[in-house]
């Protein structure tokens, strides 16, 4: 379906061209009555007495309404209003009154809706009917104004192109503002497809090995050595948290979006939760030292921060080398940092931020070498601050990243614990 044009909306959105509209009716304003007063009292040209009023009278609505109002109307109403009059009553050579009718029929359809521009435009033309009918001549008698009805005819020459200047800016303005939405959403449609197919992908590796040793276990676990069969389920259940892991991850989005996570606080002890998550995260191609102490307890919402850390320590297992190091340390009063640790190659400076950004990667496409939706870090980083802290890469001295976060510390571990729910409003970044 095609939009219809708005009969309430002007070509030209007034707001973004009031100052530099009414501006240039100041100016010309003031230069119209400068040289009006000087013809009137040099030349005694008594004809230009009432182009100075009218000067007067723009120049201070002008200055008024520079930084006021939200339609030209009344503007253009007074500027036909003071032009015809003075017409009427100076007279006007037959090249100022057709430089002043393009000046108002100019403004009229520029700066107007539909529904004004029809008025307007019949106001107007009802005035250049009686200035026509007059034949130029005005009430005020006038022997020779060429010099100055030559100087009114550039001034409003000058007025149009103005308004012609405006509109063309207008117009790029508006051309630009929807390539970047074109550009904006031909992004978004390409996220979503690149999501949906790594998340499909993600999906259907677990999936597909849960099913086919559970279809073998199925078939021949009366067949199969008590070993076998051992090795086959604890290959299932990791399967398994794998795509419950990721199925967290892929639902977690829409409620940060949305700012609906809730979250519900305690005290929590970190290095139980940094020792569980290591021990399902890792496997023995990698190391793990986790020093964190264990009369150290923070508030926070224990599933977020197991959430948090799991990402992390995939994060650290996909690329950071083959060594793990979880530890802490109270760098402000209040606050404990967390921080996950390893001795790979570090992350260069370029793309340190990068990698919180919404489904970002290092490594794409054939030259990825792990799995993964680029989730994890910016889930990591907006969970950490929507529960009050912060989540940042810092180089890892002599190699290696490091992963931080901020947790509020409780200081009285004797204290009766006390639980809050919070809604918050984050947003969604992305993976190394």
């Amino acid at each position: 379906m095609i939009p219809q044009l708005s009969a309430s909306r002007a070509p030209i959105e007034f707001g973004t061209v009031r100052s530099s509209f009414h501006g240039v009716r100041a100016l010309t304003a003031a230069v119209v009555g400068v040289i009006a007063v000087l013809f009137a009292v040099i030349g005694s040209a008594t004809y230009a007495i009432p182009y100075a009023v009218g000067s007067l009278i723009v120049f201070t609505d002008a200055l008024y309404r520079r930084t006021r109002g939200d339609s030209a109307a009344p503007s253009l109403l007074i500027d036909i209003t003071v032009i015809a009059a003075a017409m009427v009553i100076g007279g006007a050579s037959p090249s100022v009154q057709v430089a002043a009718l393009a000046y108002g029929i100019a403004g009229i359809s520029l700066l107007l809706p539909a529904r004004q521009t029809g008025i307007l435009m019949i106001y107007a033309l009802a005035w250049a009917a009686v200035i026509m009918a007059m034949n130029g001549s005005g009430l005020i008698s006038a022997v020779d104004r060429g010099a100055f009805d030559g100087f009114l005819t550039i001034v409003l020459l000058i007025d149009i192109a103005a308004l012609m200047s405006g509109a063309t800016r207008n117009l790029l303005r508006a051309q630009d503002r929807q390539r970047r939405l074109l550009e904006q959403e031909r992004r978004s449609v390409e996220v979503k497809n690149e999501f949906v197919s790594m998340v499909s992908h993600e999906l259907r590796t677990p999936i597909t090995g849960i099913s086919g040793f559970a279809e073998t276990l199925r078939e021949h676990w009366r067949d199969l050595p008590p070993s076998e069969v051992d090795e086959f389920l604890t290959i299932l259940r990791a399967e398994s948290d794998h795509l419950a892991n990721l199925v967290e991850d892929i639902l977690v989005i829409p409620r940060l979006d949305a700012g609906q996570l809730r979250f519900h606080l305690e005290q929590v002890g970190v290095s139980e939760i940094a020792e569980s998550v290591s021990e399902m995260v890792l496997d023995d191609s990698t190391t793990a030292e986790v020093d964190l102490p264990v009369y150290v307890k923070v508030w926070s919402d224990p599933i977020r921060l197991r959430q948090i850390l799991r990402n992390l320590v995939e994060n650290a297992r996909k690329y950071g080398g083959n060594e793990l190091y979880i530890y802490g340390e109270e760098r402000r009063e209040g606050t404990y940092t967390v921080i996950v640790a390893d001795n790979g190659t570090g992350i260069p400076g370029t793309d340190q931020e990068r990698i919180f950004e919404h489904f970002e990667q290092l490594s794409k496409g054939d030259a990825r070498l792990e799995q993964g939706v680029g989730l994890g870090l910016p889930i990591a980083r907006k969970l950490a601050r929507a529960m009050g802290g912060d989540l940042w890469y810092e180089d890892r001295f002599p190699v290696g990243a490091a992963f931080c976060f901020d947790l509020d510390m409780v200081k009285d571990v004797e204290q009766t614990s006390t639980a809050a729910e919070v809604e918050v409003e984050v947003e969604v970044g992305a993976d190394r």
